[in-house]
């Protein structure tokens, strides 16, 4: 499962990535466990995470996590959101 979840917030943020930017993990994670919380799936959690823990500034560092190429703040971003509320992964 966290696999899946790392995978849909890497593709999620690919556009973003394009660009200089990076998501606040503790934004993402209070955004994605309320999501969650009021009954959102869990592409559309990580869609409304995404968006609104999205800054502009900023330049994480590109990583690869079990074949997954992603940045380091889509990973602080996701390991936030399951210790957060475990019970969504």
């Amino acid at each position: 499962m966290k696999n899946t979840l790392l995978g849909a917030v890497a593709l999620l943020a690919l556009p973003l990535s394009m660009q200089a930017g990076e998501l606040l993990p503790h934004t993402y994670a209070r955004v994605y466990c309320a999501s969650r919380a009021m009954g959102m799936n869990q592409t559309a959690a990580t869609r409304q995470a995404v968006s609104e823990s999205y800054i502009s500034s900023g330049n994480p560092l590109p990583i690869t996590v079990h074949g997954v190429e992603t940045t380091t703040d889509v990973v602080a971003a996701t390991r936030t959101a399951r210790e957060r509320c475990p019970q969504f992964h």
